[in-house]
């Protein structure tokens, strides 16, 4: 009976054990998961700071690049600015023209403000008309007065040459008025000398009427003097020149 007890005290003193061992086993199992999940946990931590600061560096190394872009951007813009503004010194216009269009190109990528291009081209504009304009000024024939007119339509009336624009107009009108004049005032003359008298004198009244009209206009200034001397003549040749044989009584009057 003793020796069965004893090997019953020895089973349950093994079962014990075992147990022990297993749960000793367990905890370790665990303690070794618990320790490989955190492990794993910080590697994926430390993968994703490294991510994070590649990308922030990269993102540092785009920013100054753009940076430096931007700098080098603003110093060529401003470069053609100074460029512009000397062959619009030298009156180089068609350099002007293409830098104008370099410094359009820059601005709208980088939405750099345009004013001063756009300053610099009128006053271009302005240099343009403004040499045209004396060039008209310098003609003195009155017989070019409708010539200098169709010029004068092309020139744009900017502010700082419109006093000079309407003067340059006015004078074509009233040289227009004193060539009309002139040839009434020839045309009368060649019915006195017998040159196709009928045809001249309609013409001198054709004449005399359109210088009237531009006058009545308020385009000219009206001048009784030479008016009257063309009366004369028409008068006297109208006489002397066309007759009984010709007398068109709506003309002379």
């Amino acid at each position: 009976m003793k020796k069965k007890s004893k090997n019953l005290s020895r089973k349950k003193s093994g079962k014990k054990w075992g147990i022990f061992v297993l749960i000793v086993l367990l905890i370790i199992a665990a303690g070794a998961y618990i320790g490989y999940t955190k492990y794993v946990a910080y590697q994926k931590y430390l993968a994703e700071q490294r991510a994070k600061e590649e990308e922030m560096r990269k993102k540092q190394l785009a920013e100054e690049q753009k940076r430096k872009e931007l700098e080098q951007a603003k110093k060529m813009f401003a470069e053609l600015i100074e460029r512009m503004k000397d062959a619009l010194l030298k009156k180089d216009y068609k350099l002007l023209k293409e830098l104008a269009s370099k410094a359009r190109e820059l601005a709208a990528k980088y939405n750099f403000p345009v004013d001063e291009i756009d300053r610099i081209l009128k006053q271009m504009e302005l240099q343009i008309a403004m040499t045209m304009l004396e060039k008209l000024e310098r003609i003195t024939d009155p017989y070019a007065h409708i010539y200098i007119r169709n010029q004068l339509k092309k020139i744009p009336r900017y502010p700082e040459i419109a006093q000079r624009w309407d003067r340059l107009m006015r004078k074509t009108f009233q040289d227009e008025y004193t060539v009309l004049l002139d040839l009434a005032e020839q045309t009368a003359k060649k019915v006195e000398s017998g040159e196709n008298p009928e045809a001249n004198y309609v013409l001198s009244k054709t004449y005399l009427k359109k210088a009237n009209l531009i006058v009545n206009s308020g385009k000219a200034q009206h001048n009784t003097d030479r008016v009257n001397l063309v009366l004369q003549l028409q008068s006297q040749s109208y006489l002397s020149g066309v007759g009984r044989s010709f007398q068109p009584g709506s003309l002379y009057r």
